[in-house]
């Protein structure tokens, strides 16, 4: 299937408003794959009145997939509404952060340093400074390191608080690590963004295909889904939260279009209940984006009776694999294969999957270059046998004797415990061993350079010889450049009791 855009020209604004309510002409200059956009301000200067001029490139086309829709339906919830100069996202899922800023690197080529970012906590500011630093650190170094933002792009006030207003809180929860914002303060980009996503929203979502409403409805409900889940009172619902009447409606013709009913209550909620309705919610997987939020509800989901026979979820490990490849598909990369493509990333191409699930495909259906088959276990145990009563023999020469891999020797000393000393890697020849040793039975306090320089052996050598001939403990006075000055005044008398 061909990649279909979204032309950003479309839906650009015709003016920018400021916050006084001044408006000002948008300009546009246009070529095939960029739009270059600004606007200008009176400015006064000691010279006299000119114009001061705001400009910004944008890309002329947006990718129109599931992966952009579902960015926008979480811009839409999430995101600042009001034209103030600022781009603002907040959310408490460092997965969502890290979708949401890699779209605008990978659409806008916007760098992940460009967000400046400031972290929320719902709590109290805490009075005690012990607890204060200990909490800001937590939540600071949470979102360092499960993020791409850096130390030096925060605000000097790194970690705000809620006012007692609206919450009584005093402890921050084990688990919770505060709700991270984005900011990027640029008027013409945020005006346009704003006006963009308020286009697609109201007058243009409900035109699209259902795999790009189904994108946008579940980055809907990452952003202002609930799940209710009421055990007693036997509650299994999704409540969406939504104040303006116009915008609940489309969301409501958006769920319709996707076989799923919901509710219209007054005020802020559109509520999504009833057996059926939910599981369209798990089989479509418009609950996934926020993992917190779809484990909430699949143990929801759970407390239906009978679920497992009208889903083929919550089912024993193996009985349903959700990303399973079709039968058509399965059939399609074996004729590829046996007609001479045989390269794995071409086929996933030509059929539109990952090169991985083409992997799969020839792994089972014995094609392609495979591992060796596993080593015969009678083979295993003759190896580790012999290998046990020739502990001398190195893994090399254990693998050429029985015509197999080095790695395979590793593994069946392993699996066996079958402890090889290291004397069968030693290269040097018995009599500079049989010197070594004779060395430190004459003196055992000898040092190692007197050794190499006398044998003409590496130090790594000599701790391995002392290693396999129990010559490692010898006291605390044979110590290798020891230069403890009672140890020097006893050397001589040391050596004088070794002697005797």
């Amino acid at each position: 299937m061909q990649q279909q855009y979204l032309d950003v020209l479309e839906y650009l604004p015709e003016s920018i408003v400021t916050e006084g309510g001044v408006e000002y002409p948008l300009n546009i200059i246009l070529d095939e794959s960029h739009i270059m956009v600004n606007y200008h301000l009176e400015a006064i200067a000691p010279s006299g009145t000119g114009f001061q001029e705001y400009s910004y490139t944008l890309p002329r086309y947006i990718p129109q997939t599931e992966e952009t829709f579902e960015v926008l339906g979480l811009l839409q919830a999430e995101m600042g509404k009001t034209p103030n100069g600022n781009l603002s996202f907040p959310n408490h899922e460092y997965c969502i952060i890290n979708q949401v800023m890699q779209w605008f690197t990978d659409v806008f080529n916007l760098p992940y340093d460009t967000w400046r970012w400031s972290i929320k906590l719902n709590i109290n500011e805490p009075v005690d400074q012990t607890y204060r630093e200990q909490v800001e650190t937590k939540a600071v170094n949470h979102w360092l390191q499960r993020t791409k933002t850096s130390l030096e792009k925060s605000y000097p006030k790194k970690v705000t608080y809620v006012n007692e207003n609206y919450t009584q809180n005093k402890i921050l929860s084990f688990h919770d690590y505060g709700t991270l914002v984005l900011e990027y303060k640029n008027k013409l980009f945020s005006d346009i963004l704003k006006h963009f996503i308020k286009k697609i929203t109201y007058e243009k979502l409900l035109n699209f295909d259902k795999e790009l409403i189904r994108g946008f409805m579940r980055g809907i409900i990452a952003g202002e889904g609930c799940v209710e889940l009421s055990k007693t009172d036997k509650k299994y619902r999704v409540h969406i939260s939504v104040s303006k009447e116009d915008e609940k409606e489309i969301y409501y013709q958006s769920l319709k279009k996707l076989e799923v009913d919901s509710i219209k209550y007054p005020g802020d909620k559109l509520v999504i209940s009833k057996r059926k309705n939910n599981i369209q919610l798990l089989l479509q997987q418009l609950m996934t984006l926020s993992h917190e939020k779809y484990a909430k509800f699949c143990t929801m989901m759970k407390q239906y009776p009978n679920i497992r026979d009208e889903t083929p979820y919550f089912r024993p490990k193996g009985e349903y694999i959700p990303h399973r490849i079709p039968q058509e598909k399965i059939a399609k990369i074996v004729e590829l294969y046996n007609a001479g493509v045989t390269r794995t990333v071409t086929i996933a191409e030509q059929l539109g999957i990952s090169p991985i699930k083409v992997n799969r495909v020839l792994r089972a259906n014995d094609l392609g270059k495979r591992a060796k088959k596993p080593t015969p276990e009678p083979l295993r145990k003759e190896i580790a046998d012999f290998a046990r009563n020739n502990l001398h023999l190195s893994h090399k020469k254990l693998a050429e004797h029985f015509q197999v891999h080095e790695a395979t020797i590793t593994r069946i000393c392993k699996k066996y415990k079958i402890k090889k000393s290291n004397k069968s890697l030693c290269k040097i020849p018995e009599e500079k061993i049989q010197r070594i040793i004779q060395i430190y039975k004459e003196n055992s306090i000898v040092k190692f350079s007197e050794i190499r320089k006398e044998v003409g052996v590496s130090d790594s050598v000599i701790k391995r010889v002392r290693k396999e001939n129990n010559l490692e403990h010898l006291g605390f006075m044979h110590l290798i450049g020891n230069n403890n000055r009672k140890y020097k005044l006893q050397k001589n008398k040391f050596v004088t009791t070794v002697q005797r």
